[in-house]
């Protein structure tokens, strides 16, 4: 079946071959796995030239047009990126590289054109998450949890429902970040991809959490504490599993004020997702 992706790559493998400044170009994310669908993005890279490196910068945008009609374009990351979209609505991120040989991964990486000694090669990784990577994951997103958790009150004194609509979904997002480290796959691929790494019974404790039937703040408080109910229920046991403290006092004293301050706003009914 041939996609707006695969339309789109031959076209640039073509486009970098006839370009005399272009020494390689691949790709990494989903297509550089062999993964990617009908609804994956492309992440490509474009090996140039160094001596040209400037001036081909400056047309990035461009000579990208030439391949595919934009409609949407921005540098990112200190020009280095080129972040885009074409008029099939297919998104688009194209890195540039000055430097040659260009560190490309085993198994990550798809080769569209290549001038010879371009590339170096590196070893894969492999799929197993490595301790370092487990501790440093847990140790970011769970505090974090809690710390949007504590945060709760806030939008609901303030009846603020959209802004506390969008903090319960960034507060989902940390949690499936915990819960995907129990599966002890090393996460290769973006937020699109977490059906892979969140192992299948925690995906359904999450999913079965994350319903709002109504915008109110009652529906809204519950959300979020449901969440909050995963979290203590495994928290604890996913950060043993990697030899990580879990932060016992901060949900304490997160959890305490946040049912002082439901009470306080006469919605104690939804503390009843913690029991």
């Amino acid at each position: 079946m041939t996609t707006a992706q695969s339309r789109y790559i031959d076209a640039l493998a073509a486009g970098a071959e006839d370009d005399p400044r272009v020494l390689a170009a691949w790709l990494s994310g989903s297509f550089g796995k062999g993964k990617g669908d009908r609804w994956s993005d492309v992440d490509a890279h474009l090996l140039i030239e160094p001596s040209a490196l400037d001036g081909f910068s400056k047309e990035a945008e461009a000579w990208l047009a030439q391949v595919r009609p934009l409609v949407f374009a921005r540098r990112m990351f200190d020009g280095r990126m080129v972040n885009a979209m074409t008029d099939e609505a297919m998104r688009l991120d194209v890195w540039l590289h000055g430097d040659a040989p260009a560190e490309v991964t085993e198994g990550e990486t798809r080769v569209l054109y290549a001038e010879e000694d371009t590339l170096a090669w590196q070893p894969h990784p492999g799929e197993e998450l490595t301790p370092e990577a487990a501790a440093a994951e847990l140790n970011r997103a769970v505090p974090e949890f809690w710390r949007c958790v504590s945060m709760l009150p806030v939008p609901l004194g303030r009846d603020e429902k959209l802004v506390c609509a969008a903090g319960n979904f960034l507060i989902l997002m940390l949690l499936a970040d915990v819960l995907s480290v129990a599966g002890g796959r090393r996460r290769d691929r973006g937020v699109k991809a977490l059906n892979d790494f969140l192992p299948a019974r925690f995906r359904r404790l999450a999913e079965n959490a994350a319903h709002l039937n109504e915008l109110t703040l009652e529906e809204l408080a519950r959300f979020q504490l449901r969440l909050a109910r995963i979290m203590q229920k495994h928290g604890p046991a996913i950060c043993a599993q990697w030899n990580v403290e879990y932060p016992h006092a901060m949900e304490e004293a997160v959890l305490r004020y946040v049912g002082q301050e439901l009470r306080y706003l006469w919605l104690a009914a939804p503390l009843e997702e913690l029991r």
